[in-house]
């Protein structure tokens, strides 16, 4: 039975890959063979580091179990994992970079990536093997780590044979469709929390409905396994075994940036599952911490525990809204 482990993680262990974000904040992307002059920059940890960060920042604890390079992109998500408290699980590896991406962010928030893999995408079956996990704790692995020959063979093999004790939360992202279909399906009957985008739930299910698809999803993961549909603007839906789809209403927010939103969110889920909030409880604060980092420039930009309490108390007084468990 994992029903404890499930409802309270004790600690987030990443999977997968932190690399340097270098953002660029435009008017519009340029035509092709064009050119456009960036309003301003950034280069910063993101990746994983943004769900790794806004974890830590809201009171869970969390390590990265990912390889880092050591040359100047893997000493930068170095600096940027010790400066926010984050332990690195495996060894940093000699004679090779972390990876880093270039992100255009238009100013309606929009942004569009270029990812130039590194070592965290070299994930071996050996290094896996490795980790010691603890009961409890919440192992994320995302759609990127599928995709990369060298991680995903070895995801494939060491997921299957993670222990009852240990939840499994996975986020498909924007390259789902090139998932090998078996290596998916195989997952998903694991994950113990799919947290996704309307697009990605689209792609998944075949229906733009996300009421609709976070039900067809529901037996498709773990007995017992929660679905989250993310919304952005319109908040998400939720959805389990015992649970029927919900539509769990967002803060109202002027966004900024929405890099690292979706990490935010599930970061914030986790967080107050953690806490012992109940899963549309916590599934509402999520979206109010999400709201609150695309108001801010930036990947890594989810709130602090006070932050979000603060917040919330600005909207409802001392107490949240009741949600109904709406039960099948």
């Amino acid at each position: 039975m994992k029903s404890a482990a499930r409802r309270q993680p004790q600690r987030l262990v990443l999977i997968g890959s932190v690399l340097i974000d270098i953002l660029m904040y435009v008017d519009h992307l340029p035509e092709r063979g064009g050119d456009s002059v960036a309003r301003r920059t950034m280069l910063t940890s993101g990746g994983g580091f943004n769900l790794l960060a806004g974890a830590r920042r809201l009171g869970l604890s969390a390590a990265y179990a990912g390889r880092v390079g050591d040359g100047p992109m893997g000493n930068q998500v170095i600096a940027d994992l010790e400066a926010a408290g984050i332990p690195l699980l495996l060894p940093r590896v000699r004679g090779e970079d972390s990876g880093f991406d270039i992100a255009l962010v238009e100013q309606d928030a929009e942004r569009t990536f270029v990812t130039a893999p590194g070592i965290e995408s070299r994930l071996r079956l050996e290094d896996l093997r490795q980790l010691f996990l603890q009961p409890g704790d919440a192992v994320y692995v995302s759609g990127y780590e599928l995709c990369y020959p060298i991680s995903g063979a070895s995801l494939e093999s060491w997921l299957p044979g993670l222990s009852e004790q240990v939840l499994l939360v996975f986020d498909p992202g924007p390259l789902v469709a090139e998932i090998p279909a078996t290596r998916l399906e195989h997952l998903l009957t694991r994950v113990d929390i799919i947290s996704l985008n309307a697009r990605e739930a689209h792609i998944l299910t075949g229906t733009t409905k996300l009421d609709d698809a976070t039900a067809s999803l529901v037996p498709r993961i773990a007995s017992r396994g929660l679905v989250i549909a993310r919304a952005g603007a319109e908040g998400c839906w939720i959805a389990s075994s015992t649970h029927a789809p919900q539509h769990i209403p967002p803060r109202p927010t002027r966004a900024v940036d929405t890099t690292g939103a979706g990490d935010t969110h599930v970061a914030a889920l986790l967080a107050r599952l953690a806490a012992g909030d109940d899963f549309a409880s916590a599934a509402y604060q999520a979206n109010v911490a999400a709201s609150i980092s695309v108001e801010r420039p930036g990947p890594a930009t989810g709130p602090t525990l006070q932050e979000l309490a603060s917040t919330l108390e600005a909207m409802h007084g001392s107490s949240l809204p009741i949600f109904s468990s709406q039960p099948h």
